[in-house]
């Protein structure tokens, strides 16, 4: 998926392979007046992120989105840290995890930890928050991950076991994750995602201080402890409409990054300045985003396996990856027939019509959309609608990174949600390769998975590639500054 140079709807899949889904639901503002800043923030401009996406919910138990991790991450800690380019699992706030049984996972926190609000964390909060996350379930959240846990024992407060139903050797992947952020109990609902209304507490490297429709202001908690410390005091997530506010803001030198806000031409453009000039830089997250098409599997369309079968052929010759999981992860296996002309199952009856929602905020989504209608009415030979609300429409769009950057992370959409007949199979599968040792094993079990899913056909990949992050003259980062699925990180940016 690498970035365009053409848009329009004469131009291959391929082409517009890297446009990156925009913006959710704008938060409502806090009726409470904003904290005041720190002695320490900087009186000139705050650093500046721009996006096009805005979170919609602060409560990490119910982050659905790339926006929605930004607060979880940020303002929330958990027990593990990921590092995506290497999926390397660390501890965050714990001193150490460690199995001391193949299903029990244990957990070791520093003393006298506190959130934002100078209540004590402990290991009552992080086993509030996880049976929380839980308990309440939200669909396409991180959750799932979590599925092998039976119960979670605080044993004082610094010690907490994790037992789990079965051997996991994945579960402190989950631990990274955004569900499995630590928040106060003595502030949050442990049956209802807290709103936006209310305070967000945490005790992450940053606070959020302030919330309004087009702009969250966060600050540096001096007090945190964990593995992934700010450096900057005071850093403002501006949300702006489109593509063309966001790149006038960077070239006027009035934010500092662009992330996940910029259409092709924009890129292009800003690429070609940076080479020639210097200026804005360009930071290339290698394989970070995959773009699929899926079957909504709340819609009766999904049930039809012709169906299916006439979707995925129909886009088989744009189709340029064969994997669910990105070819640089372990555990990828093609399984996808990608190019060629193939031959387009025929569905009897009359012409049939199906939606098609995509993410009118996102950059270049309408345009891609627009494609993918063309192959299908084409290929297909039926007619398709394009739509904005993807919970009632046949067929979604998606373009985004995984949970976490693992093959596990990456498939979650598919076993999220597997059809009748394969879930039993699938779910044994998984389990198996989450409890063995051996990588052969469980890339071999990982193919298997894979090649389920090339059966069943209810996602199915069309272009992996690059996510591409901008700075202004500058900026700079150190360290990992992303989240364990390449989800945006505050703390390692530097000006």
């Amino acid at each position: 998926m690498r970035e365009a140079r053409a848009t329009g709807r004469a131009v291959a899949l391929a082409a517009l392979a890297s446009v990156a889904l925009g913006a959710c639901t704008q938060p409502a503002p806090a009726p409470e007046p904003s904290p005041e800043p720190s002695p320490t923030a900087s009186a000139e401009r705050p650093f500046t992120v721009v996006t096009t996406q805005a979170p919609a919910t602060f409560d990490p138990a119910a982050a659905t989105t790339a926006a929605d991790a930004i607060v979880a991450l940020n303002v929330f800690s958990r027990l593990m840290v990921v590092h995506p380019e290497a999926s390397d699992l660390k501890p965050d706030l714990a001193t150490d995890c460690l199995y001391t049984s193949p299903t029990t996972y244990r957990c070791q926190l520093p003393e006298d930890l506190t959130f934002h609000n100078g209540h004590a964390l402990t290991s009552s909060d992080v086993k509030f928050s996880i049976e929380r996350a839980y308990r309440l379930g939200a669909p396409a959240s991180s959750v799932r991950l979590l599925d092998a846990l039976e119960r979670v024992e605080a044993v004082d407060d610094e010690t907490i076991d994790f037992v789990l139903k079965w051997a996991d050797t994945q579960f402190g992947y989950a631990l990274a994750t955004p569900a499995a952020s630590i928040v106060d109990e003595e502030l949050y609902d442990p049956d209802a995602v807290r709103p936006n209304e209310g305070q967000a507490v945490g005790s992450g490297p940053y606070q959020l201080v302030t919330t309004a429709a087009d702009r969250l202001v966060f600050q540096r908690y001096e007090e945190y402890r964990g593995a992934t410390t700010g450096v900057i005091d005071t850093v403002e997530l501006r949300m702006v409409a489109d593509s063309a506010a966001a790149e006038a803001l960077l070239v006027d030198d009035a934010v500092d990054v662009a992330w996940r806000s910029l259409n092709a031409a924009a890129r292009d453009r800003l690429a070609a300045a940076s080479a020639s000039e210097p200026g804005v830089t360009r930071l290339t997250l290698e394989q970070a985003r995959l773009q699929t098409l899926a079957f909504n599997p709340a819609g009766a369309r999904r049930d039809d396996p012709t169906l299916r079968a006439a979707v995925a052929t129909a886009l088989q010759p744009d189709r340029t990856v064969g994997s669910l999981v990105p070819p640089a992860v372990a555990g990828s296996a093609a399984t996808f027939a990608v190019g060629g002309t193939p031959e387009v199952p025929q569905i009897p009856g009359q012409r049939l019509v199906l939606t098609l929602a995509y993410d009118p905020a996102a950059p270049d989504q309408r345009d891609l959309a627009g494609l993918v209608r063309d192959r299908l009415e084409a290929r297909g030979g039926m007619s398709v609608q394009l739509v904005t609300d993807a919970a009632s429409a046949d067929l979604v769009l998606a373009d985004g990174s995984a949970w976490v950057n693992t093959a596990f992370g990456w498939l979650q959409p598919y076993v999220d949600a597997p059809l009748p007949g394969s879930a039993e199979k699938v779910a044994t599968l998984l389990q198996a390769a989450r409890a063995t040792t051996d990588p052969l094993e469980r890339e071999a079990l990982l193919g298997e998975v894979q090649a389920q899913a090339a059966v069943d056909l209810t996602v199915v990949p069309i272009a992996v590639g690059d996510e591409v992050v901008f700075m202004a003259e500058g900026v700079s980062v150190e360290g990992s500054p992303f989240g364990p699925g390449w989800q945006l990180g505050l703390w390692s940016f530097r000006r």
